[in-house]
């Protein structure tokens, strides 16, 4: 409502609105592309019509994006998918109040958004997210000031019980000060908790404790930020009666329920250097996340990223990404995870050849392996892409 009031107030003040269409056609290939045993080797070609659009005010900003995939895979996995993404990300400030939001629908596959966040290779089938996220934050004095938000999440899978996957959802909150010791140091404290339910299998999940934070700005482009605390999981699982004979001997004559509880420390650490025309990034993370395994996992991630101008036209950039990943909070009912490690790396070359044309160009390897069964698999995969950016619309008052 206060994003709505700010937009209806800034049509009176100047303003400028935006939107710039793009279409890319992507060709790929890859070895591997469930990362599993098996013959998995595809080629298949992506269309990808893309609408960003930017609004501004004084006082408001709105930024999103509608984009769709439209994929098809040939070879020993013969599937056509289309993927959905409609991120929003909105801003509205009065004197001593900041109001945020960032959220939105993304219909994508199990390989990108939720391998991405949790490094878990799961089935593949699509996957609908819904998520929102509005943040408050207000100023005290100068130097200190309160922030608190909130999280919502909700995935539902298509084919889900084929795959042996399940819908969750969860339910967020988190708050707490943060302080400029100067103009180049800012500390924070936040307390956070979170409500994981997953109804299709009786599960509940809440995680929660506090974690403190500092953000330091080297000067000459180099800014670093470190944070950490501890966070309580508990667990809930209902286990239904057994009827019969076979409940009496199993002592399972009435509803009941297997309780967990789990000690996980978290952190978050990255480093980021700007130089002329390159640009370098590491960074890394241990986090709690629901997948639709059924389980919350905690994921250690490492991370890594260079990026270089070599001319006006042409950049080239390398990622990569290590993984370590493990199940918690766990009930006696509970399916065993493996604990198990993904890298990947990925070199590639974005040309800019005219004005509105670009191509890129991409190789990633990428390895799983389980350490506990002495199981490795590779994949070696790469894409060819050309885009074409339409002139951008703009309107402005």
């Amino acid at each position: 409502m206060l994003l709505t009031l700010g937009a209806w107030n800034g049509v009176g003040n100047a303003a400028e609105w935006s939107a710039a269409p793009s279409l890319s056609v992507k060709g790929v290939y890859n070895s591997n592309l469930l990362l599993s045993d098996g013959n998995n080797e595809v080629i298949g070609h992506w269309i990808t019509p893309t609408l960003k659009f930017k609004g501004a005010t004084e006082a408001l900003e709105v930024e999103g994006e509608t984009r769709a995939d439209f994929i098809h895979y040939y070879g020993d996995i013969e599937r056509e998918l289309t993927n959905l993404y409609f991120p929003l990300r909105a801003s509205y400030r009065l004197d001593r109040h900041h109001f945020g939001f960032e959220g939105g629908f993304t219909r994508d596959n199990t390989l990108v958004g939720e391998l991405q966040r949790t490094g878990l290779v799961l089935g593949f089938t699509q996957r609908s997210m819904w998520t929102a996220m509005p943040t408050w934050k207000v100023g005290i004095t100068e130097r200190l000031s309160w922030k608190s938000g909130y999280q919502f999440m909700d995935a539902q899978y298509q084919d889900g019980e084929r795959f042996g996957l399940v819908s969750y959802q969860v339910h967020g909150g988190n708050s707490g000060p943060s302080y400029h010791l100067t103009e180049l140091d800012e500390i924070n404290l936040t307390g956070e908790y979170s409500l994981v339910q997953i109804p299709s299998i009786g599960l509940s999940s809440t995680y929660h404790g506090a974690q403190g934070g500092w953000t330091h700005d080297f000067g000459h482009q180099l800014i670093g930020s470190i944070s950490g605390g501890a966070r309580v999981v508990n667990s809930t699982q209902d286990v239904p009666a057994i009827p019969g004979i076979l409940g009496i001997l199993l002592g399972r004559t009435t509803d009941g329920s297997f309780t967990s509880q789990e000690v996980v420390w978290v952190y978050r650490g990255s480093l980021r250097k700007q130089f002329e025309r390159t640009t370098v990034q590491i960074d890394g993370s241990r986090e709690i996340n629901p997948s639709g395994f059924g389980r919350l996992l905690q994921t250690d991630r490492v991370g890594g990223s260079l990026s270089h101008n070599i001319s006006e036209t042409l950049n080239a950039s390398l990622h990569g990404t290590l993984y370590f990943v493990s199940g918690i909070t766990t009930t006696e009912n509970s399916r065993p995870l493996p604990r198990q490690r993904l890298f990947s790396i990925s070199p590639s070359i974005s040309w800019k050849f005219a004005e509105w044309w670009s191509m890129d160009v991409s190789y990633t390897y990428g390895q799983r392996t389980f350490n506990d069964l002495d199981q490795r698999y590779d994949s070696n995969s790469m894409f060819i892409m050309l885009t074409y950016g339409g002139d951008k619309w703009s309107v402005s008052r």
